[in-house]
């Protein structure tokens, strides 16, 4: 069956191939079948739209079931374009088990997300978060955030550790107005697009970053993500460490969805447990957590619950 006969050349923006990977996908985990194509078929040829948005207008995949589909048959390659740190291993190692850990935690994420009540905001925007200084959560937030672009996905990454931020310098970017400027009005934000990886843009935390607390923790914060929130496809947050700092608690407030990272021989249980205390206290809803472990002898993968 040839999915591809009923779409319009105007309209086809798929791949052949890539279409053809996702209906094996959709056959093999959604189970979909012949009769199920050919109601997509006859919708394609009435509506004119094509394969994947009919499928989920007839509400026969969902759309994290879409970007499993894209993340499987997604053909990973280096970027040696991309203006990136060697940190990433995402860009400068796409082919390692860290880099497979990372779009398998896409991939969990992705279905996470979609269980959520679709009456609910933000169920696009998720807040990177750490117990203590030292897990490795802008890194992961970076790679994350990369991961889900490569799913031809827009998508944008906030630098709200007003505190010690890195982002800028993960992606060699200046320190431009950024999320500082946006929230004090002082300025236009200034949302980068990141060379070589066009699907990823970048907020970074700006360049006036007195009272991080007072700032992140102010409606304008909340309305601003909102707006991003509906710009965007993905929405990736890296805050502050919560130990030291309750700037991430009150980011947390505001757009509720966390993901919780922890690195192996470094973070406490009882600095981990109070940290999911205090989320918790502020209407966080935890939708994973990562456990870093970058000194695993057979492998660098990020370990996902």
């Amino acid at each position: 069956m040839n999915l591809m006969t009923t779409e319009s050349n105007a309209q086809q923006t798929d791949n052949k191939d890539e279409l053809s990977r996702i209906a094996a996908y959709l056959i093999r985990t959604c189970g979909l079948t012949e009769a199920d194509f050919l109601k997509v078929i006859d919708a394609q040829r009435r509506s004119g739209a094509g394969f994947v948005d009919t499928v989920l207008a007839l509400k026969l995949a969902t759309p994290a079931d879409i970007d499993a589909a894209r993340s499987v048959s997604y053909a990973i390659k280096a970027l040696p374009e991309a203006r990136a740190s060697a940190e990433l291993t995402s860009v400068s190692d796409p082919f390692s088990p860290h880099a497979e850990g990372i779009r398998s935690l896409r991939t969990a994420l992705l279905l996470q997300l979609e269980r959520l009540p679709r009456d609910e905001g933000f169920i696009n925007v998720v807040a990177v978060c750490s117990a203590q200084k030292g897990e490795g959560r802008s890194r992961l937030a970076a790679e994350l955030a990369i991961s889900l672009a490569q799913l031809d996905a827009p998508t944008l990454l906030i630098d709200a550790d007003l505190r010690t931020p890195r982002q800028h310098r993960l992606f060699d970017v200046p320190e431009a107005s950024g999320l500082a400027e946006a929230l004090t009005q002082s300025g236009p934000a200034q949302v980068l697009n990141v060379d070589g990886l066009p699907n990823l843009s970048l907020l970074t935390a700006g360049q006036d970053r007195r009272k991080p607390l007072e700032r992140v923790s102010q409606a304008e914060f909340r309305q601003l993500m909102q707006g991003y929130a509906r710009r965007f496809r993905h929405v990736i947050i890296d805050t502050p460490a919560i130990a030291p700092y309750p700037d991430a608690l009150a980011v947390t407030a505001a757009v509720r969805n966390v993901l919780l990272v922890m690195r192996r021989h470094h973070c406490r249980l009882a600095a981990a447990q109070a940290a999911l205390a205090r989320l918790q206290a502020a209407n966080g809803r935890i939708v994973g957590s990562v456990l870093q472990d970058f000194q695993a002898p057979r492998s660098r993968r990020p370990r996902w619950r």
